[in-house]
């Protein structure tokens, strides 16, 4: 996946960070989410990387890049460490300033950098996701069973690693298929990658951890950023899946309302007619609104 792009592997504080690059201009963050790994982006950054210096690297504790040992308080896989891993890969990179796009958990540590890191983030792209603390707080019952897997993956190790781990190919293709719309068909190639990414038993801990620190220190930074009254600097563009609706993990209110509450730039965007897998599912479209979005940059 992504051919033609530079692969390399970058240190940072405590891990190591695979990313893959292309193309030359202004500095794009391309961020994936769960359960897939930077190849989601194969239907957009090959056209990014013809106007934009294009970066896509896994995030840590997910595909190629380096597992870190869980703790206690699940810091290690907080949404504010794995922020922190994309600020200094894109300064070993030589970009200090940058657009960010960010896919499920990936918008997740897009919001946070952009909230940690304001100085570096020129615009921000949330791809169906809100912030972690609205998640929680609008849970109604429709979303509790819709995402079940938000408190499945939250409980204590060993639970979901064993059971995950059992058939980790049935449970992680039975999520994506029920989050993409029902026409919609994966590339075999792409879901290949993402289900030999996701047999890794390091990889399934490593995901897990992601969630527990969902479920608790990330949802304290954020509770910090607004009783703070901290926001979004940055335009942001938020595009969603209008097929299942935004009646999962976020609730039934309009998103681009919630958005404008943690957001002193410009918020625009909307419903896009496909599932959750955007990227894929309908790159044609959201390229369509994220082009002249980013090139405001350049």
């Amino acid at each position: 996946m992504l051919e033609g792009f530079k692969t390399q592997t970058i240190t940072v504080a405590d891990t190591e960070i695979f990313v893959r690059t292309a193309g030359t201009g202004y500095p794009v963050l391309l961020i994936h989410g769960f359960p897939q790994t930077g190849a989601c982006w194969h239907r957009i950054a090959p056209t990014l990387a013809e106007r934009f210096s294009v970066v896509v690297p896994d995030l840590r504790g997910y595909g190629a890049s380096g597992k870190p040992a869980p703790s206690h308080d699940h810091a290690p896989h907080s949404k504010r460490a794995m922020a922190r891993d994309l600020v200094e890969v894109m300064a070993a990179l030589g970009h200090e300033r940058f657009a960010v796009v960010g896919h499920d958990r990936g918008a997740r540590v897009g919001f946070r950098l952009t909230m940690d890191h304001p100085e570096r983030v020129s615009r921000f792209c949330s791809l169906d996701v809100i912030p972690t603390l609205e998640m929680w707080e609008k849970l109604d019952l429709a979303g509790a069973v819709g995402g079940f897997h938000w408190s499945f993956l939250a409980q204590p190790a060993p639970v979901p690693e064993t059971l995950i781990g059992a058939d980790p190919d049935f449970f992680y293709g039975y999520l994506m298929r029920k989050w993409a719309a029902p026409e919609f068909l994966f590339d075999p190639h792409a879901m290949g990658a993402y289900l030999e990414a996701m047999r890794d038993p390091a990889v399934i801990a490593g995901t897990c951890e992601d969630y527990r620190a969902g479920a608790g220190i990330d949802v304290a930074h954020d509770r910090d950023d607004r009783e703070a009254g901290r926001k979004l600097a940055c335009p942001l563009l938020f595009l969603y899946g209008g097929v299942r609706g935004f009646g999962g993990p976020g609730g039934p209110a309009d998103p681009l309302d919630t958005w404008r509450n943690w957001c002193d730039g410009e918020v625009t965007g909307g419903a896009v007619p496909c599932g959750h897998f955007l990227p894929e599912e309908a790159p044609g479209t959201v390229l369509e609104q994220l082009l002249p979005f980013l090139m405001d940059d350049t």
